[in-house]
């Protein structure tokens, strides 16, 4: 085995450690090597066996360690190794107790026990842009996080249109990202219809029904409601309420009670699907975000657990209070459908809040890669 400089250290340290433990009487003495023994007169020339008894004495000497003080204090030193010469004033320390580390203090916080950051999950709506206007600052934001060594996945609840119109309006907006970057809860919904081989009454925007192609909708046994605006009348949801009562499933694509549009917020699905929950007395399956499942699926694409990837978006509960249950750190950002005080109404509270997305890409990279 190759030395290394690092043995001939480790070497040399348990050499002098073993001579600075030398007791004089039961081990030098009985070879003669004692205090008095083989040491010329004044004036003589050392011999080879002086030098070695001086060299002895040198090391033990330099290894003494005053504890007077602690044992006026009543407090008994810690020692590993090493013999005590004098029961009052010193005691021998060897080499490599002197040379342990101090303690450490954990520190104990929200990172600990986690991985290194691999993957972000960003949410769209509220978050990057508001129906066709960009947050400030939020394509550079994007592309600096592009420019770090984690991936990127784009995670929305929006269901008032498909994922390629949604990526045609989010290139308009000159953000850097393609259609396979993105998972919507319209893709949770699919997944499960075809696991579950439904046949669905589908309460969606015609804009979105482009992404349930194929999906089988005649003589239909299961009800799947978003946001739809446009069908949220009387006679739609009383066919959908005559449905679950007769015995059909109620998916909730998500029941987020409210988002961002340019003139304000607006009603979301929730308060629709809670309403048939009420009618019905059932409980609706939830698909979308902040299910763990809509987050495991997601982060399943990029290889990664949720310890090591962060969630940013607008909603607290969807968005921060889902990932932070999924086990991934939350950023929540005062955008989009925040309001004052949203960090509060979720246990835990957001990893951080700050004011917008480029914040939050500047946390991440100063503080989490």
């Amino acid at each position: 085995m190759a030395f290394t400089l690092y043995t001939l250290i480790q070497t040399a340290i348990l050499c002098t450690n073993a001579v600075a433990v030398l007791h004089e009487e039961r081990f030098l003495s009985k070879i003669g090597w004692g205090v008095d023994q083989g040491v010329g007169g004044f004036g003589d020339d050392p011999g080879v066996k002086a030098q070695v008894l001086n060299l002895i004495r040198s090391v033990r000497t330099v290894m003494r360690v005053d504890i007077e003080g602690q044992h006026e204090a009543g407090a008994a030193p810690d020692i590993c190794r090493g013999t005590a010469t004098n029961a009052h004033t010193h005691t021998e320390i060897s080499v490599i107790q002197r040379l342990q580390p101090l303690p450490i203090i954990k520190q104990v916080s929200s990172m600990a026990g986690r991985r290194a950051l691999k993957a972000v999950l960003i949410d769209l709506s509220g978050t990057l842009h508001i129906e066709d206007t960009a947050v400030p600052g939020a394509q550079e934001g994007l592309n600096r996080l592009r420019q770090a060594s984690v991936a990127v996945k784009f995670v929305t609840n929006t269901t008032k249109e498909s994922k390629r119109n949604l990526l045609e309006r989010l290139q308009r907006l000159n953000f850097d990202l393609q259609e396979k970057e993105i998972f919507t809860s319209l893709s949770a919904a699919r997944s499960l219809l075809e696991q579950k081989q439904h046949r669905p009454l589908l309460l969606v925007e015609d804009s979105a029904l482009e992404d349930f192609t194929g999906i089988d909708t005649t003589e239909p046994n299961a009800v799947v409601i978003g946001l739809a605006p446009d069908h949220f009348n009387y006679q739609t949801l009383n066919k959908a309420f005559r449905m679950i009562l007769d015995g059909a499933p109620l998916i909730a694509i998500h029941k987020a009670r409210y988002y961002k549009r340019k003139d304000g917020l607006a009603l979301g699905p929730g308060p629709f699907v809670t309403g048939l929950e009420y009618a019905t007395d059932c409980k609706a399956t939830v698909v979308g975000k902040p299910e763990k499942t809509f987050f495991t699926q997601a982060l399943s694409d990029l290889g990664c657990s949720p310890n090591e990837a962060v969630m940013i978006g607008d909603d607290a509960r969807d968005d921060v209070g889902g990932a932070q249950n999924t086990g991934m750190l939350g950023i929540l950002v005062r955008t989009g459908k925040y309001r004052e005080g949203d960090e509060n109404k979720i246990n835990p509270p957001p990893h951080l809040t700050c004011d917008s997305f480029p914040d939050a890409v500047e946390h991440i990279l100063k503080n989490l890669l």
